[in-house]
């Protein structure tokens, strides 16, 4: 069966649109039959919509007999590590980095996001209609000390983590890490500068954070090195002390080098995606490290590592995965982690980012319509030739929004671009 409401990452949509209350009770009712009389972790982020699907996604469940243990705002990795910890479900009501007006239902188990067979499986029941009745009714319970427990896990990882006299800036996007990161930072010692730290639910994500991290570049003041993340943070993007933006590729290449030094990376294998650039793969080379590809998405991320063995993979856009330090992408892992390679190597972020290069690379979105094709002529011949000049191309429908993705890659700008608008021109034609 292919899966009609789950992308790369859970279910996603415009509220009150493409995703619904009644959708969400209907995944509550679908989750609550597979989890049985069980119990299920529900996070958020800050997100208006929030409530409203938080409601009826713990009807849906507690109609099940499924209990239900509210967290409130708490990031996506801290909602995955209590499900680890208390080895059950959970529900995280985010869109992670889209604008306010979209949410999400990402589910999670034993730490992990569900395999696709499972998302299959939820959709089968929800699809048909049908939800047998329970002569049991579940309740729901506040969990609020679920945030004490991450926090407290996270501290337990980087014990030995001092960050006295440092000075950071935090960019926490209006979302769900206004409830961690400061405070994790300030209890390792750091003097903190915090933007962006709303809850009310209509900022979140707009101009800021982990998709607009010039904010940060241009407005911290204080920190030597800054920290911006998306809405349910489990991304991050960092700025180091010459206000220059450090992306994921940049941070993945940092983390490789210390864990390597340290004996912590795992068969000298770095997981990336075929976005992941190039300017990456041959810096990792030069050093021994094999940088394996996969498709775009974190849980593909996961799947490839934990096939290979790898401890360490992920994204451009700053979705970085540590396999010994937690099962999901976690930002605030991922900026600690690289605080503590700083602190180790006794180097600015500056020093780092700059040895590893960054080809030129163009993304542009194209509307996707029933219409469109990917299996063109003309376009497979736009592609080879690019390829043949040394070029890297890639074409992909998103997994989060309706629109294709035109990427291409390669040491000249100019040329990129006409390759990109050429391509561009093809597919809306």
């Amino acid at each position: 069966m292919r899966v009609k409401y789950f992308g790369t990452d859970g279910i996603r949509g415009v509220f009150g649109e493409t995703l619904t209350d009644e959708l969400a009770f209907k995944v509550g009712k679908a989750l609550g039959e597979i989890v049985g009389e069980g119990r299920v972790i529900v996070g958020k982020d800050t997100r208006v919509s929030g409530d409203s699907l938080e409601a009826a996604i713990s009807a849906g469940l507690t109609s099940m007999g499924v209990d239900v243990l509210l967290c409130g705002v708490l990031p996506t990795p801290a909602v995955a590590l209590l499900t680890r910890i208390t080895r059950s479900f959970g529900v995280v009501i985010s869109a992670s980095h889209n604008p306010p007006e979209y949410n999400g239902i990402k589910v999670l188990k034993g730490g992990y996001k569900i395999p696709d067979e499972m998302e299959v499986k939820i959709e089968e029941k929800i699809e048909s209609g049908y939800f047998p009745v329970r002569s049991v009714v579940g309740r729901t319970k506040s969990f609020r000390e679920g945030r004490d427990m991450y926090i407290g896990a996270v501290l337990e990882i980087f014990r030995d983590l001092d960050l006295t006299g440092e000075m950071v800036s935090l960019d926490l996007a209006n979302g769900a890490t206004t409830t961690t990161a400061k405070e994790v930072f300030e209890f390792l010692g750091a003097k903190v500068e915090v933007f962006n730290d709303s809850q009310d639910g209509l900022l979140i994500n707009q101009g800021c954070g982990a998709t607009h991290p010039r904010f940060l570049a241009e407005e911290m003041k204080n920190g030597k090195v800054g920290f911006t993340f998306d809405g349910d943070g489990d991304r991050v993007i960092a700025v180091d002390e010459e206000r220059n933006v450090v992306n994921g590729d940049r941070i993945i290449g940092i983390l490789a080098v210390g864990l390597k030094e340290e004996g912590r990376l795992n068969s000298d294998t770095v997981v990336g995606t075929v976005m992941t650039n190039g300017g990456l793969e041959d810096f990792l080379k030069e050093r021994g490290i094999k940088l394996l590809r996969t498709k775009v998405g974190d849980k593909y991320v996961l799947e490839k590592m934990i096939e290979s063995g790898a401890n360490l993979g992920g994204e451009r856009s700053g979705h970085i995965i540590i396999l010994d330090r937690s099962t999901t992408g976690d930002g605030l892992i991922t900026a600690l982690e690289l605080m503590r390679v700083l602190r180790r190597s006794g180097r600015n972020l500056s020093d780092f980012a700059k040895e590893i290069p960054d080809y030129p690379q163009i993304t542009k979105n194209v509307r996707r319509t029933e219409r469109m094709s990917l299996e063109n002529e003309n376009l497979r011949k736009i592609v080879e030739e690019s390829t043949s000049r040394g070029y890297r191309v890639v074409i992909r429908p998103s997994g989060t929004e309706p629109v294709v993705r035109i990427t291409v890659e390669g040491k000249d700008r100019e040329e990129i671009e006409k390759i990109v608008e050429e391509i561009s021109r093809v597919l809306e034609s």
